[in-house]
């Protein structure tokens, strides 16, 4: 019997251990383990030595109890999941609470990129970069009512006021309401064009559009209030005008803008509506269209009509740089099992503005259109064209005479995607594109401004009316 108590009294201390720092290390896990193997050894050897009534039925059973208790704990403690929460991956990695009330879910993207520009008249310009490296938190707090998204990037140039490094694009915080009506607040996309509230990892080409470029009011600022039906989706948002990510709120560009948006589903699935290669996306038929109307206002101007200085409030905005402009865009894409296409229209009307000098300078109006449309060939090959077509009025008349030009954008683009691992996880995406007029970049201010040309999309400004650039682009993504 002495062996008995030293084996239950050893046990128990073991027990009691345990309990009692319930924080310990994986060491101590493992330490655990070899201590329940050693006594599980000592109770055989007892066994055969000793009489086969020292151990009735009753206490084998408690033993036997005893110890797969101390396993199971050991188990839970090596999983980290001692509270009932659950971890895995599932279209990124994630960790939820037992009770479902708090969820956060890790994505991440990498776009390595290599680009050669030839303009005439210009050195060929040319080598590799790291397009997007991106961090993405999102879930729910509390109950999944209450949603969130955090992502933060690592880029080569700048953003707002942030220079190159890592900054922040999406940070907001969004409540649903029983009925689906939501409010999201923070920093967020604008609500205006398709091409760009479709992600980057999803575009069918390299790098979205030039007319993209121009007409996007991109990570913005406000508080936005929408609902997601069965086949309507619409959203309102209030901000301080396009491109204002990472901005403070004194002090700075004192402007205001609406931005409102409507996609009806005609057919197919809201996850079609996410992609422009219709990769992972249901196979059916789908087919969406899409109206936009944005609006924004300087009030450098003063609301009492008075016309102080504003050179350093001009906003680029839509082919014009000014304090005014409200303009339109109205898009479509439809597909199936293998194809894709897309097609959408903007506009602007860029309204009266003055100098810094307070002399009034009329407006313009600015307006593109693009048609893009992919076929697959093989499995995870797919080829895609792309058009696209600008105009913005009375550039020609004021743009430096050192550019020439006349604000006109005509680009076509023609590439492949390939997909090198199943799913969206590995894609190598090639294209070519061609100017068949001359590019403009900048001009005057205030007053008409292309932006069309960046050092995201690899296109550059043609000098002296020159026309024919090229662009060759090759980039890998990873996501997870």
């Amino acid at each position: 019997m002495t062996y008995v108590h030293t084996f239950t009294s050893t046990l128990l201390a073991a027990l009691a251990g345990m309990t009692a720092t319930a924080e310990s290390s994986d060491q101590e896990i493992v330490e655990l383990r070899s201590m329940v193997e050693t006594l599980r050894t000592e109770v055989d050897v007892l066994r055969a030595e000793t009489s086969d009534d020292w151990l009735t039925e009753q206490r084998s059973q408690q033993i036997r109890g005893l110890v797969q208790d101390v396993l199971a704990d050991a188990d839970t403690r090596a999983s980290l999941q001692g509270d009932g929460a659950t971890s895995g991956y599932d279209k990124g990695f994630f960790i939820r609470s037992a009770d479902g009330k708090w969820g956060m879910t890790i994505n991440g993207q990498i776009q390595t990129r290599f680009m050669y520009n030839d303009a005439v008249a210009q050195t060929p310009d040319y080598g590799f970069e790291i397009r997007r490296f991106k961090l993405k938190f999102k879930g729910h707090i509390m109950d999944p009512s209450w949603t969130y998204k955090m992502s933060f990037i690592n880029q080569r140039d700048s953003q707002g006021t942030v220079s190159s490094g890592f900054y922040a694009e999406d940070a907001w915080l969004r409540k649903t309401t029983e009925s689906g009506v939501y409010v999201q607040v923070g920093q967020f996309k604008a609500p205006l064009l398709r091409e760009e509230l479709v992600s980057s990892s999803a575009q069918l080409s390299v790098e979205r559009s030039m007319l993209n470029n121009q007409f996007s009011y991109g990570w913005t600022q406000g508080a936005e209030i929408g609902h997601k039906g069965e086949s309507l989706w619409w959203r309102a948002m209030i901000t301080d005008g396009p491109n204002e990510a990472n901005q403070q709120s004194q002090g700075f560009s004192d402007t205001v803008s609406l931005v409102a948006r409507a996609d009806v589903r005609l057919a197919g699935d809201w996850s079609n509506w996410k992609t422009f290669t219709g990769r992972d996306a249901p196979g059916e038929f789908y087919a969406f269209i899409g109206a936009a109307f944005q609006w924004f206002n300087n009030s450098a101007r003063g609301f009492d009509g008075a016309a102080p200085p504003v050179a350093l409030n001009h906003t680029e905005y839509g082919g014009y740089n000014g304090v005014r402009s409200y303009g339109v865009t109205v898009d479509g894409s439809l597909g199936g099992e293998g194809w894709t296409a897309y097609g959408a229209f903007m506009w602007a009307d860029n309204g009266e503005t003055v100098d810094s000098n307070g002399v009034a300078t009329g407006g313009n109006t600015a307006w593109g259109v693009l048609a893009q449309a992919g076929v697959l060939v093989q499995k995870n090959v797919q080829l895609f064209g792309r058009y696209e077509y600008g105009h913005i009025g009375d550039y020609a008349a004021i743009a430096p005479v050192t550019q020439g030009g006349n604000g006109r954008l005509s680009v076509l683009s023609v590439g492949a995607n390939v997909w090198l691992a199943p799913g969206r996880t590995l894609k190598w995406t090639t294209d070519f594109g061609y100017a068949f007029d001359t590019i403009n970049n900048g001009g005057a201010d205030p007053g008409p401004n292309a932006d069309y040309a960046s050092s995201g999309n690899g296109w550059r400004s043609d000098a002296n009316s020159n026309y024919g650039q090229w662009l060759v682009r090759t980039q890998v993504q990873m996501l997870f």
